[in-house]
C-alpha cells in the first residue's frame, strides 16, 4: 500500500509521503549490518527508480525542481551500478539455463557461472572503499529525506497528472513505434525504460480504480520481464563479446551466444506482442481517461 496514493491525502502530500518512505526504506537497508551488501545496493537502487517514476508524475507541478531531483537520483543509482550489474549477469545465466536445461549444456553453463563469478568477485575486491560508500551515501539519503518536507508540488492536481501521465505514456508509443521501424538494442532499452515509469505511474494510481488498473499493472509486470531480461542478455551479449578470449574456447563463447539470441528473439517477439496492446490508446485519450477516474474516486472523499 505504500507507492499508492491514499484517498484522503492531496497529491502533493502524497508525494512527500510515498518519497519519505522509500527514501526511509533504503536508509534502513543500508544501516542493517547483518543485511547482505549485494542486497541492500539491489534494494537501494530499486528505491532510487521508484523516486524517479514518483517526481516524473508531478515533473510540471515540481517545476524547475524536477531536474536537479530526477538527476540526482539518477547519479547516485549509477554509482552502485558497478556490483548490481556484475551480480545480474549470473542471475540471467541461470535464467537462461533454466530455458535450455538439456545436459548437453551443463558444462557450458558451468564454465559460464564460473567466469561471471571471478568477474564480481573482481569488481568487489577493486572496490576498497565500498563500505565508507554505503555509509556515506546512508547520510546523503538522511538530508535528502529532509529535503523531500520542503518539495513543493504547484498546479491542480487533474492538470498535473494528466500532463504528466500524457508525457510518459506518449514517449513509451514514440519508442514502440521506432522499435517497430528499426529494432535495436537501444531501442529496445528505450522502450523498457518508458514501459517501466509507465508502470510507476500505474501502481501509484492503483487505488483510484483497482479492478481496471491491477490488470494493467499485472500486464505491464509482464511487459517488463520480457523486456528487463531482454536487455540484461543484451549486456550479456556485450560483456562476451568485448572480451570473448575471458570466456574460454570460441566454440563456448558461440554456443553460448547462439543459446541467447534464441531467448532473445522469444522474449523480443512475446515483449512487443505485449506492448502494441499496452499502448494501444492514444495518448491524448489515455491521460484523460486517468485524470477523470482520479476525479470520480477523489468525490468518494466528500461523499
Amino acid at each position: 500500500m505504500g507507492y499508492q496514493f491514499k484517498l484522503q491525502e492531496s497529491l502533493a502530500s502524497g508525494v512527500r509521503r510515498i518519497a519519505g518512505e522509500q527514501l526511509s526504506q533504503a536508509i534502513q537497508v543500508l544501516q542493517d549490518p547483518e543485511q547482505n551488501r549485494h542486497y541492500a545496493i539491489h534494494e537501494v537502487r530499486k528505491r532510487f527508480k521508484k523516486l524517479r517514476g514518483l517526481v516524473r508524475l508531478v515533473r510540471s507541478g515540481l517545476g524547475d525542481e524536477y531536474t536537479a531531483i530526477n538527476v540526482w537520483y539518477r547519479d547516485v543509482g549509477r554509482r552502485l551500478s558497478r556490483i548490481r550489474d556484475a551480480e545480474s549477469l549470473l542471475e540471467s545465466l541461470q535464467a537462461l539455463q533454466e530455458r535450455f536445461p538439456d545436459s548437453a549444456y551443463t558444462e557450458l553453463f558451468a564454465e559460464f557461472e564460473k567466469r561471471f563469478h571471478e568477474r564480481k568477485q573482481k569488481v568487489v575486491e577493486e572496490w576498497t572503499d565500498l563500505d565508507q560508500e554505503l555509509e556515506q551515501l546512508s547520510a546523503e539519503l538522511q538530508q535528502a529525506k529532509q529535503r523531500v518536507e520542503n518539495w513543493k508540488i504547484k498546479g491542480a492536481a487533474t492538470k498535473i497528472l494528466k500532463a504528466d501521465l500524457r508525457r510518459t505514456y506518449e514517449r513509451g508509443t514514440v519508442a514502440l513505434a521506432q522499435l517497430h521501424q528499426s529494432p535495436n538494442d537501444e531501442l529496445f532499452h528505450e522502450c523498457r525504460k518508458r514501459s517501466k515509469y509507465h508502470l510507476y505511474h500505474i501502481r501509484l494510481l492503483n487505488n483510484v480504480w483497482p479492478a481496471i488498473l491491477s490488470a494493467r499493472e499485472a500486464e505491464l509486470d509482464e511487459l517488463n520481464d520480457y523486456l528487463g531480461d531482454d536487455h540484461d542478455l543484451a549486456v550479456m551479449t556485450q560483456v562476451i563479446t568485448g572480451k570473448p578470449e575471458a570466456f574460454g574456447t570460441s566454440a563456448d563463447v558461440e554456443q553460448l551466444l547462439t543459446l541467447i539470441r534464441q531467448q532473445r528473439n522469444e522474449l523480443q517477439t512475446a515483449g512487443l506482442k505485449l506492448a502494441d496492446r499496452i499502448f494501444a490508446e492514444k495518448s491524448k485519450a489515455f491521460a484523460h481517461r486517468i485524470k477523470n477516474y482520479w476525479k470520480l474516486w477523489k468525490k468518494d472523499r466528500t461523499s
